[in-house]
């Protein structure tokens, strides 16, 4: 059985582990309490960027021997940046620990930012940002941020636009992570083949007194505007399929609605027995993939549906969706779905602990996020708490018209089908 840790360091870090001493492998990674939604306006991308740096060399490693220093024992590293934090982690054999945690502490507060590696690197991003540009099925969605986000940091892209990182200095880069990747505004997690006492010796002997830099970021709350009618936008290309993206505001991680929330998800369309699935592809064979996502930060969040579909086809498609969303919002399921909803969530996220990566993940989003670890057996009842009256005044708060936000990319989009079709949700 996983036994969990959290203790802090010192100066203030906390430092979560999770003993699982049957896995041969270990997860080790550094959280940072700032992502996009922090960037400059003007600066958009900088969070981004300044991850892309970490790994271009410190004072004691070069940017090759960063890599063979993990790869060369048998691990792999990687980072990532979202809209309201940073992290970078590294997964291998256990017997590596030590050292897989050196190179992390390293990048993450001794990496070197050179002018002319930083030209180099913007080169890269900028083909980044082209990349998922040329894919529909990406550029949609960020389409629909923009839409769904108006003005607001949620709305722009985490990679920038090729203007705003133009703008962005070697001394912004630099800045970044001196202010940000510090003792009050990190966390440490490690999960896998290694005890609470080797992660506080291994700790010990490799971090400095402190860890420099103790600013947290500023935050612009998202404030929902009242309207009446959906927003649309989208995009022609000269494609065979229409790429759709339709998102609902919902409420964020911290409401209280957030179990009732999930179990409308799966419904929906988290999976291949949700109604989207079965109505779209199984029924009527309209698509070959639909589906929906929630996404949520801390004072907001969407319910994004999407689906690849034939031109011809986006009127069919339109009508099942909405017409399976106004069900959803007019009656309860039955408690026979409701059933396999819960159980759906409840074994997904314990198969989902038999990865270390996984763990230390989740252990560190937690403390981040919500400022502790998470009982995740408290979190199964509460979704056995749920009831289908929950579950249809939550789809009857959100599936509104004045809370949709409709993005399409494809060869012929027309604004009206979605007017139309979202009119059965009056």
């Amino acid at each position: 059985m996983t036994k969990y840790h959290l203790f802090n360091l010192p100066y203030g870090t906390p430092v979560c582990v999770a003993e699982m001493p049957w896995m041969e492998s270990v997860s080790a990674g550094i959280w940072a309490n700032v992502g996009g939604r922090h960037d400059p306006m003007r600066k958009t991308g900088l969070a981004h960027f300044a991850e892309h740096m970490i790994f271009q060399g410190t004072k004691r490693r070069s940017a090759r021997r960063l890599n063979s220093d993990v790869e060369g024992h048998g691990g792999t590293m990687d980072a990532y940046t979202c809209e309201d934090h940073t992290a970078f982690f590294v997964r291998g054999p256990g017997a590596h620990f030590s050292r897989f945690m050196d190179v992390l502490l390293d990048i993450y507060q001794n990496s070197l930012v050179d002018g002319e590696v930083v030209k180099k690197e913007r080169d890269v991003i900028a083909e980044e940002i082209s990349m998922y540009r040329e894919q529909p099925s990406q550029y949609v969605e960020e389409l629909l941020c923009r839409t769904v986000w108006p003005r607001h940091p949620l709305g722009l892209p985490i990679a920038g636009t090729e203007k705003t990182i133009d703008r962005i200095t070697p001394q912004d880069i630099k800045s970044h992570v001196s202010k940000y990747f510090g003792s009050g505004n990190s966390v440490i997690s490690v999960a896998g083949r290694i005890t609470v006492e080797e992660v506080r010796e291994v700790l010990s002997s490799i971090l400095p007194s402190d860890l420099p830099g103790d600013s947290k970021p500023g935050r612009r709350p998202f404030l929902l505007t009242s309207r009446r009618v959906p927003a649309v936008v989208s995009e022609t290309r000269d494609t065979d399929q229409v790429q759709l993206a339709l998102a609902f505001h919902a409420p964020g991680r911290l409401h209280p609605s957030q179990y009732a929330l999930r179990l409308l998800n799966v419904i929906l369309g988290e999976n291949t027995s949700s109604r989207l699935w079965i109505e779209l592809r199984e029924n009527r064979g309209l698509c070959y993939d639909a589906g929906s996502d929630i996404n949520s930060v801390q004072e907001t969040g969407l319910l994004d549906i999407h689906a690849g579909i034939d031109p011809d086809k986006t009127e069919q498609v339109l009508k099942v969706i909405f017409t399976e969303l106004r069900k959803l919002a007019e009656r309860p399921v039955s408690a026979s779905v409701l059933r396999a909803a819960v159980d759906f969530s409840i074994h997904a996220s314990r198969m989902a602990l038999e990865s270390t990566a996984h763990q230390m993940t989740m252990m560190a989003e937690s403390v981040l996020l919500y400022g502790r670890m998470i009982d995740l057996e408290r979190v199964h009842r509460r979704l056995q708490a749920v009831t289908p009256e929950q579950i249809q005044r939550i789809a009857a708060t959100i599936f509104r018209p004045g809370r949709l936000t409709a993005a399409m990319v494809g060869p012929e989009v027309d604004h009206e089908l979605i007017l139309k079709a979202a009119k059965v949700l009056n």
